[in-house]
C-alpha cells in the first residue's frame, strides 16, 4: 500500500509542479510562522528574496557575485 501511496504522490507532483512547489512553500511558511513567529519569517523571507535574486541576476549575465557587488555599488573598495 505504501508503495501505492507514493507513486500516486509522485505522479501528482510530476502533473501539477506549481502546485506542489506552492504547497510545499506554504507549509514551510506556515511552520516558520508557528515556530520562529512573524519578524524572524520575515527576515528569513527577505534573505531567500535576496538570494534568489542574486542567483537569478548570476544565470542571466553569466556573472558572478564580485561583479553583481560592483555594479550595485560603483565607487566602492574593491570587492576582491
Amino acid at each position: 500500500m505504501e508503495e501505492g501511496l507514493l507513486s500516486m504522490v509522485i505522479s501528482w507532483v510530476r502533473k501539477h509542479p506549481g502546485r506542489a512547489l506552492g504547497t510545499l512553500i506554504g507549509l514551510a511558511v506556515g511552520l516558520s510562522l508557528i515556530f520562529l513567529g512573524f519578524w524572524k519569517t520575515l527576515v528569513i523571507g527577505v534573505a531567500t528574496w535576496l538570494g534568489y535574486s542574486i542567483g537569478r541576476w548570476t544565470d542571466e549575465e553569466g556573472k558572478g557575485i564580485r561583479d553583481f557587488l560592483e555594479e550595485r555599488f560603483p565607487g566602492r573598495p574593491y570587492f576582491h
